[in-house]
């Protein structure tokens, strides 16, 4: 089974994130091609296509829906996961734990994957959270981070990233048997 990893990324947390999903647990029998999503012309010769996208003011980085936009006749017949990167995961934070608590519930999905579902089967779609380091955020960005009582850090939760990505490669693999 070929799959498709695609990633835009702002600082690299996304890419990193990508890089172990594409590498990620069960790797055996499952070839991944990791790449960036301004690079990604074509997806015919993939059965399954992971997106991923850093988050930049609620939506993904615009490499991400054009992407999409792009391969569009090719997504309707596979298999596709997506996973968002940005501040709050479903298990990790770089914000305060209260203030994550309540971004979670009132987060709503980014655009383009509400469009993705109306043009391709999406399995799944996850928010991770990922890395900030001082530079990441200057001037203002740096106030923010503090008013909201962040941590500068690598928030990524490796093991969530790894069992989602083993479930979304049983569940490849439980289609290609059929």
């Amino acid at each position: 089974m070929t799959t498709l990893v695609g990633y835009a990324s702002a600082k690299g947390s996304t890419r990193g994130t990508a890089e172990r999903i594409a590498a990620g647990p069960d790797s055996a029998g499952h070839d991944a091609d990791l790449r960036s999503c301004a690079g990604i012309a074509e997806a015919r010769d993939y059965e399954v296509v992971v997106r991923g996208s850093a988050i930049r003011n609620g939506q993904w980085l615009p490499a991400a829906p054009d992407m999409i936009d792009r391969l569009r006749p090719h997504l309707e017949s596979k298999a596709v996961w997506a996973s968002s990167v940005s501040s709050v995961g479903a298990t990790s934070i770089i914000l305060s734990p209260q203030l994550a608590r309540d971004l979670r519930r009132a987060t709503p999905e980014p655009r383009a994957v509400q469009e993705l579902r109306a043009t391709a089967d999406v399995r799944d779609h996850r928010f991770f959270a990922g890395a900030i380091a001082p530079g990441d955020w200057p001037g203002v960005g740096r106030l923010v981070v503090q008013l909201m009582s962040g941590r500068y850090n690598d928030a990524r939760d490796w093991p969530h990233i790894d069992r989602w990505t083993a479930s979304l490669r049983a569940e490849a693999s439980r289609g290609e048997r059929r």
